[in-house]
């Protein structure tokens, strides 16, 4: 058969160009690129707690605001590595309210003692409710108190504020602008309102990412 030497010449050419195309990868075929990962977010950490409405330890997951209260959640997670928390009770509840802990002069008592007995009587028979570890930080209330987040306490010195922190309860507005909300938290919430006083922080881990 005859065919035209210039007409094959454009065949082959195309054929050519065809096959560098497949080998690059066009457009329509070529993989779309990686999503970047995002950087990290908010750190968090999980409380174990040995709950006697339970007989169980158990876990609550809490995301710390890094960017809204940087310095409380250094020096919480500062205090957390140093195995502070470890022992520690929840020394005061008051229902509807907060549920507290983060004396370590509660590491002395037994959390049977002060189960059943009112925080003033907490305060005036053990004398908790003024320990710390010495070192405060100012006060960075930019964050909601919200049902399920944790505060930092206080003495009327709005920057005194130090190991001792609180639960809130319910929605507690009022505290927004003298206190530090500094975390919420993400998992667990339902044993946040089983906690009582005399119930005992066993540990307090970063959450490995």
């Amino acid at each position: 058969m005859f065919v035209n030497k210039n007409l094959w010449r454009v065949v082959v050419s195309l054929a050519v160009v065809g096959i560098i195309a497949i080998a690059a990868g066009s457009p329509a075929t070529a993989k779309p690129p990686k999503a970047k990962k995002k950087a990290g977010g908010n750190p968090s950490v999980v409380m174990t707690i040995e709950v006697a409405a339970t007989k169980k330890q158990e876990k609550i997951t809490i995301e710390l605001y890094a960017k809204d209260a940087p310095e409380t959640v250094k020096h919480f997670q500062n205090l957390a590595s140093e195995n502070f928390y470890n022992g520690i009770l929840f020394h005061r509840y008051v229902n509807g309210f907060v549920i507290q802990g983060g004396d370590p002069k509660s590491k002395k008592v037994k959390g049977s003692d002060i189960a059943d007995i009112t925080p003033e009587e907490v305060n005036s028979k053990f004398n908790l409710g003024d320990g710390g570890s010495g070192t405060t930080v100012p006060l960075e209330a930019k964050a909601s108190h919200v049902r399920g987040t944790i505060g930092l306490a206080r003495s009327q010195d709005p920057h005194s504020g130090d190991s001792q922190f609180f639960f809130n309860l319910n929605d507690n507005l009022r505290l927004d602008s003298g206190y530090c909300s500094f975390g919420k938290i993400t998992k667990g919430i339902e044993i946040m309102d089983k906690l009582r006083q005399g119930d005992k922080i066993i540990s307090v881990k970063p959450v490995k990412k």
